[in-house]
């Protein structure tokens, strides 16, 4: 476990940590218990649809290589309104939990597109599909989120799923994601936020170590903010759920205690329920419009 970090991170330094950190746990971290709190969530909740997170039905479709290291806070594929032959693009795939959901809404002429800068992630998420057998309608692509390469007006749907807030620039991140976007396509986001103000002194703390879901995390107020002001439009919350204590302790040192330095004990207990995992969609809005 990294032993101390300095408090003033630089983009490219935040990039590095974040990647160093689920490369790691994508090499070694099959076994570990903490797991995507939407799937575990799911597993026991009757309200998985309501809620942005995963059914049953959605958990058997996934191999244990893809489930055992889904880091999420949602499922997009849930309320994104994937159609057959739509192009999707994954912002922050991980082991492909989403992409395998998503491939099996597109086909049999849709594309699904996977995006991660952790070279092993990527290397778990092609095994996952081979298992699931959906390889034939999914690529994958090694890059930054604010550069991903793709082209302009590509995609119908951009889905992410408790991923930018790690990013240190989630407007760069989001003018990226417009771009790519065909004009009337659409968001299904999954993330993390402030739902209240936190002491300036916490969340430095938090900042300092970069620390899980938490320490990149804004407020929801700026976070939607950063969209309309790139230019979305009709940006509807799915789903909000304040962040308790077990899944609070887990999300602040994601994607595991082994990888991230774990949070003060009473900066994560000050912040209980003032941090939410949202789910919600937008669109890039047509040229008319």
């Amino acid at each position: 476990m990294e032993q101390s970090i300095k408090s003033k991170l630089s983009d490219s330094e935040i990039k590095e940590i974040v990647k160093e950190r689920y490369g790691k746990c994508a090499e070694t971290g099959m076994n570990i218990a903490s797991s995507c709190c939407a799937i575990e969530a799911s597993k026991s909740s009757g309200f998985a649809t309501d809620h942005g997170l995963y059914t049953q039905e959605d958990i058997l479709l996934i191999p244990e290589t893809a489930l055992s290291l889904s880091r999420g806070c949602g499922n997009p594929t849930g309320f994104a309104a994937l159609q057959p032959g739509e192009i999707v693009v994954d912002f922050g795939c991980g082991a492909g939990v989403d992409v395998i959901l998503a491939s099996q809404k597109v086909t049999p002429n849709g594309k699904v597109i996977g995006v991660d800068f952790a070279s092993e992630m990527i290397e778990r998420a092609k095994q996952a599909i081979e298992e699931a057998g959906t390889s034939n309608t999914v690529e994958f692509r090694i890059s930054d989120l604010d550069q991903t390469g793709l082209p302009d007006n590509f995609a119908d749907v951009v889905m992410s799923n408790c991923v930018i807030n790690l990013c240190p620039d989630k407007e760069d991140v989001y003018r990226e994601v417009y771009r790519i976007l065909k004009p009337g396509g659409r968001l299904a986001i999954s993330d993390v936020v402030y739902t209240e103000k936190v002491d300036a002194n916490v969340h430095e703390r938090f900042q300092s170590t970069w620390a899980g879901c938490v320490g990149g995390a804004i407020d929801k107020e700026s976070y939607f903010g950063v969209i309309r002001n790139i230019g979305f439009t009709e940006v509807n919350l799915v789903a909000q759920h304040l962040l308790a204590s077990k899944e609070l302790d887990e999300m602040a040192c994601c994607p595991g205690a082994e990888y991230t330095p774990v949070p003060d004990e009473e900066d994560v207990a000050v912040t209980q329920n003032k941090i939410a995992s949202i789910k919600f969609t937008a669109i890039k809005p047509t040229i008319s419009d």
